[in-house]
């Protein structure tokens, strides 16, 4: 197509989306977790530019590949602080795992509502009243929830840890 004085129409970003879309999601999924968010942005950033660029479709593809690169340096960035925060909370939790890669083992050994009661009381501080409305249960289911992943966790434990015999 070639380049023009005029912004791109939306009749020109609705068929590159019908034409290109699938593939440039395609594109970007090879770098990161959300390609159609990178081309939906592409798309954006298409349609507020000042004039046509002279290869609509070699642009987007650029353009999508720089968001999908973004979006992954993003996410690992996000990671790695939820990481660091999640070891800094361990370790002021006074808990005896020294790995937080450790205690995730463990923890996904529960059952969704059972972990996250575990880790709103342990690790969140929450009471018991607290976890429920979080829950959206009553405070006896959250107590009862709470005790029961423990005693999970207990006899994962168990399972896992050597038997200690005596000289």
């Amino acid at each position: 197509m070639p380049a023009s004085h005029e912004s791109p129409s939306p009749e020109l970003i609705g068929r590159l989306l019908n034409q290109q879309g699938a593939v440039l999601a395609l594109y970007a999924s090879q770098w990161t977790a959300s390609p159609d968010d990178c081309v939906q942005e592409a798309l954006v950033e298409l349609a507020r530019q000042p004039r046509t660029p002279d290869s609509p479709v070699a642009w987007l593809y650029r353009v999508v590949k720089r968001r999908a690169l973004n979006a992954a340096r993003g996410d690992r960035r996000r990671r790695e602080r939820e990481q660091a925060v999640g070891q800094s909370r361990v370790a002021t939790a006074g808990s005896q795992a020294t790995d937080f890669a450790e205690i995730a083992e463990l923890l996904a050994q529960l059952d969704g509502p059972d972990r996250e009661a575990v880790v709103l009381r342990l690790w969140g501080g929450l009471t018991f009243a607290e976890i429920a409305d979080t829950l959206g249960l009553s405070t006896a289911t959250a107590h009862r929830r709470y005790e029961q992943a423990l005693e999970t966790l207990r006899q994962v434990c168990d399972a896992t840890t050597p038997t200690e015999r005596e000289p």
